[in-house]
């Protein structure tokens, strides 16, 4: 058995780098059990190659090399325990956080692929649809659609809303006699959260979880049939409650004749 091994020696059985060794002896976490003082040269014994293999396992964990060497220089299994524990808690909300925009990233592919289905513009049918929340600002009647849009875009903005997560989905509640009349008036502009915030606000509205009666239109382009929703409303015995349109983008340049899928909240007629 070899008394000491050359640096390039230890170097090539961890398969790391010379300058990597060095660089652990500058940091203080590890150095050379011999320096010849002729020569410089830097010589490892075989009872060291543990800790080498211990930072090389702590670093494949993500820990730093300043960590590294608080742990090694206490000699402490507690101190150890101590940081891969802040560690593995660091690393669970990194992947909570990963899991939240792979999650965000499905919703938004989903979304571009929703108006796909075999529903034609003008066909009305039912949707049971969970409970939902938005942020909604007010708008006058015939607002212009960009005053609408700027309004939103600042309350959005605003401290109390800001950190918010948001669903890139756009749309309006509208009056539903309005509505009937083919009248685009929307009452609020609003956007989808993706979760219940956890705060109360005038500018925050919950869509309770129902039955809602749908439908496809352009509604920008007030192209919408309405005879079809009175029949089904007289015949079936239910009485809308209120109305929210949910924009669909069908290209990333022109919004004018974008699809819009309209949503009628049910409620038995008593």
């Amino acid at each position: 058995m070899k008394e000491f091994y050359s640096i390039g020696e230890t170097a090539k059985l961890f398969d790391i780098s010379v300058q990597t060794l060095r660089f652990y002896e500058r940091m203080g976490v590890f150095s050379p059990a011999y320096v010849n003082p002729q020569t410089g040269y830097r010589y490892y014994r075989q009872d060291q190659f543990h800790y080498i293999d211990r930072i090389k396992y702590l670093q494949s964990m993500g820990l730093t090399l300043n960590e590294i060497r608080e742990i090694l220089q206490s000699g402490k299994v507690d101190e150890l325990l101590f940081f891969l524990n802040r560690k593995l808690e660091e690393k669970q909300k990194e992947l909570d956080h990963l899991q939240e925009t792979m999650d965000d990233i499905r919703w938004y592919i989903n979304y571009f692929q929703y108006m796909d289905s075999n529903r034609a513009e003008g066909e009305i049918y039912l949707s049971q649809l969970e409970e939902r929340y938005m942020l909604c600002a007010p708008c006058t009647p015939d607002e212009p659609f960009e005053d609408i849009e700027v309004r939103l875009t600042r309350l959005k903005s605003r401290e109390q809303f800001k950190d918010l997560h948001y669903r890139r989905q756009y749309g309006f509640v509208l009056d539903f006699e309005d509505m009937m009349e083919q009248h685009f008036a929307p009452t609020s502009a609003s956007i989808y959260l993706k979760g219940k915030p956890g705060f109360i606000s005038p500018y925050l509205t919950t869509l309770p979880e129902g039955l809602y009666l749908c439908f496809r239109a352009r509604l920008r382009l007030n192209e919408w049939n309405t005879q079809i929703i009175r029949e089904f409303l007289q015949t079936k015995g239910y009485a809308p409650v209120f109305v929210v349109a949910n924009e669909y983008e069908d290209n990333l340049t022109e919004y004018t004749a974008t699809p819009y899928e309209v949503q009628i909240y049910l409620q038995p007629e008593k």
